[in-house]
């Protein structure tokens, strides 16, 4: 088995991706600037109830990211086992391939509306190598 395919290559760059968000956009929370941490500072300070719980933005935006970085790690996890799918079992797990690439897709479409081009990079990539992994599997299946 080759070491390096396209979905191997997925899941470590999709790692490395959960890795930098998780650590870089989560964890380590640097300043933006005075207007920039004011609205971080209100985002913390500013509760409300929601559905029966007392929530802040800042728990929404911490728990979304956090939700991200599983998502993230899901995404590795699911390319290195369709890496081992075997050619007569391709067409049975295929669905899961292509919603895989369309979940990606829209992770990076968010980036590039959302955010900046770094995690708008990333999911491009993978996507481009979900989709080589995918198409690559298909003619070896049929």
């Amino acid at each position: 088995m080759k070491y390096f395919t396209p979905f191997r290559i997925a899941a470590y760059l999709a790692l490395l991706f959960c890795a930098g968000h998780t650590a870089g956009g989560m964890l380590m929370q640097k300043s933006l600037g005075p207007a920039s941490d004011t609205v971080f500072a209100a985002m913390k300070a500013t509760h409300f109830e929601f559905n029966g719980a007392d929530c802040t933005w800042y728990g929404f935006w911490f728990g979304f990211g956090l939700t991200v970085s599983a998502f993230l790690v899901l995404v590795a996890v699911t390319a290195l086992v369709l890496d081992r799918v075997t050619p007569d079992a391709w067409p049975q797990v295929q669905v899961i391939a292509w919603a895989l690439v369309a979940a990606m897709a829209f992770n990076g479409v968010m980036a590039w509306r959302y955010f900046f081009a770094g995690p708008t990079v990333f999911s491009m990539v993978i996507v481009g190598l979900l989709i080589t992994g995918t198409v690559r599997k298909a003619r070896h299946a049929s």
